[in-house]
């Protein structure tokens, strides 16, 4: 069947941090430069996860914590950030530091600056259905935007899906981690309604729901539930950690896994007794998906060890952050003052010409992915791999 024919220089798959960077830079090196995003909104799992830091922008150190490590896009994102909410200032999480934000925020950012480049164009609620490759390279990849179909004609193609979409239907190498050991997955819900909230909450909640487990109450890995303050004196965000990886309506489970923590919390703690659920995830976050079987692929030891390459394009200094199944999460921290480098080589492969990977995917092992897979990291992923593609 012969759908209409859209040429362009770079087609980029998924509209989260990692795809916005990477069209806005492809975009702006002059290559016409195609977005496609599933959602109808910009910004991915940073909107749809109701993340509310954004992770891996800063130096690994105190007396410069709001040192930004990669210049350029997260930069501009920062700025404007900061310009909407001045009082939102980086702040230390553990060992190193993060960028609080509202997800409003966030999407204006995302379509400010994207909407402004005029060798972009973006399609939401679009997808990739299929691609076709001749001579290890991806001549076509057909999208659907709702139900009409699209060919797209690509020079160059970047996959910042974090599904690795175009990885899969262009036959790349790719690296999954069995179920059984994949890191748990992500939930949100936000509750309004609470009384006296105070810091020691965060320790209260996953003390309360670790008993409810040992009671038999409730399935293990609710225990690994983490509470966070809200903007509001009476709002607080439960985000659970939970092993979701081959459920089919994992949503559903998740929803009830979240309705469950609530009742069990407002019984248990007065703070929670007349609280009230006003937001949930719209969609579970896998913390890992496939990923890119590249020319380099990036270890644990490089990240501990602070290893910089030849072809180093992006810094990180974020720990490997691993939310294991049966444990819980565990930290693995750079010493102070180190960072490490992703080289451009975790970005490619040599089974596809003209098939490059930004975010989620790159070639990572599954400890690594552990660090790379952050917000403020993939926004730098993104923009290299822009820069690369628009210049191949």
């Amino acid at each position: 069947m012969k759908y209409e024919k859209i040429e362009c220089g770079v087609l980029v798959v998924g509209g989260g941090v990692a795809g916005i960077a990477a069209s806005i830079k492809s975009a702006r090196e002059g290559a016409s430069t195609v977005l496609i995003e599933k959602n109808s909104f910009p910004g991915g799992t940073g909107i749809t996860g109701l993340h509310r830091f954004m992770c891996g922008l800063y130096a690994n150190t105190e007396d410069l914590p709001d040192k930004i490590l990669n210049k350029g896009i997260a930069s501009e994102i920062c700025f404007m950030l900061q310009e909407l909410a001045p009082e939102k200032t980086p702040l230390r999480m553990g060992k190193v530091y993060v960028l609080p934000f509202a997800a409003s925020n966030l999407m204006s950012v995302f379509r400010s600056l994207s909407e402004k480049e005029k060798q972009l164009d973006l399609y939401y609620n679009t997808k990739a259905v299929s691609a076709k490759t001749e001579n290890n390279t991806i001549v076509s990849v057909t999208i659907q935007k709702l139900n009409k179909k699209f060919n797209i004609i690509p020079r160059i193609v970047i996959d910042c899906s974090g599904d690795g979409v175009i990885i899969k239907l262009s036959g790349a190498r790719h690296r999954t981690t069995p179920p059984d050991q994949r890191q748990l997955s992500g939930y949100t819900f936000r509750v309004k309604g609470l009384k006296h909230v105070d810091d020691i909450l965060a320790v209260r909640v996953p003390y309360y729901l670790t008993k409810a487990v040992k009671q038999r109450k409730m399935p293990f890995y609710l225990k690994y539930t983490t509470f966070t303050a809200g903007d509001a004196e009476d709002e607080g965000y439960c985000k659970l950690n939970i092993p979701l990886a081959g459920i089919n309506e994992k949503e559903k489970q998740a929803q009830k896994d979240a309705l469950s923590v609530h009742t069990y919390l407002s019984k248990a703690l007065p703070v929670f007794s007349e609280s009230y659920i006003v937001e949930m995830s719209s969609e579970v976050v896998d913390r890992e998906g496939p990923r890119l079987y590249g020319k380099y692929t990036l270890t644990a030891d490089d990240i501990i060890n602070a290893r910089k390459f030849p072809d180093g394009i992006v810094k990180s200094a974020w720990p490997i952050e691993l939310w294991d199944r049966q444990k819980g999460v565990r930290y693995q921290y750079l010493k102070p003052g180190e960072n490490y480098e992703i080289p451009l080589r975790c970005l490619v492969t040599k089974d596809i010409k003209n098939l490059f990977c930004a975010g989620r995917c790159i070639s990572v092992t599954h400890e690594a992915l552990g660090s790379t897979r952050v917000m403020g990291t993939c926004v730098s992923l993104g923009e290299r791999a822009g820069y690369e593609a628009a210049h191949c």
